[in-house]
């Protein structure tokens, strides 16, 4: 697939069959994510990677983070057992799920640099999986930033989850997609 057309047609699809993906395709994708751009070279990204029933592991750690969050904010015994429920099954929502980890830093900006370095792999990492016929959706939200799951994920001081992205294939139809032209959005500054 040329590049511009993978750029303009791939979507966040959330919805996945749950037909397991051929490691080997897991791995292409994976070896995308290491060839984003990455000031110094400091190769920042590291990957945990959730396939079959090694998922289990992913979904009780998102199940406790939502029985912790429930009982600090004292939410009905009834209501926590919901939202657990719901926290668990995320885990299962496709066949893969790759947690995304950047690196810490020598310093603030050296830190930030290796977020966006991390973020530039995870569009790679999207990119590949669309042209081998996978879809992809990039989730984060509150339980991926909860210091359980920085301790499960074996988290450092500065290192941070960039994404949950979640691979498999389209449970869904195509569907296009409206974004404004980047001309909307741009100021030229000519001389």
């Amino acid at each position: 697939m040329e590049v511009t057309q993978a750029i303009q047609s791939r979507r966040s699809i959330g919805q996945m069959k749950q037909d397991p993906v051929p490691r080997g395709l897991v791995e292409e994708v994976l070896e995308s994510a290491v060839h984003a751009p990455n000031h110094k070279i400091t190769e920042p990204w590291r990957f945990h990677v959730f396939t079959g029933k090694g998922r289990g592991e992913l979904a009780r750690a998102r199940a406790e983070v939502a029985r912790i969050q429930a009982e600090v904010e004292g939410e009905e015994e009834e209501f926590a057992a919901g939202r657990i429920s719901r926290e668990r099954k995320k885990a299962f929502r496709a066949p893969v799920v790759i947690a995304v980890i950047s690196r810490g830093g020598r310093d603030e900006i050296e830190t930030l640099e290796n977020y966006a370095a991390c973020a530039a792999a995870v569009q790679n990492m999207q990119l590949t999986a669309h042209s081998l016929g996978l879809a992809t959706i990039w989730r984060t939200g509150p339980v991926a930033y909860h210091p359980y799951m920085r301790d499960f994920l074996g988290l450092e001081d500065g290192d941070r989850i960039v994404a949950h992205l979640y691979l498999g294939y389209a449970d869904v139809g195509e569907r296009s997609r409206r974004r404004e032209p980047a001309s909307s959005r741009t100021v030229w500054h000519e001389g």
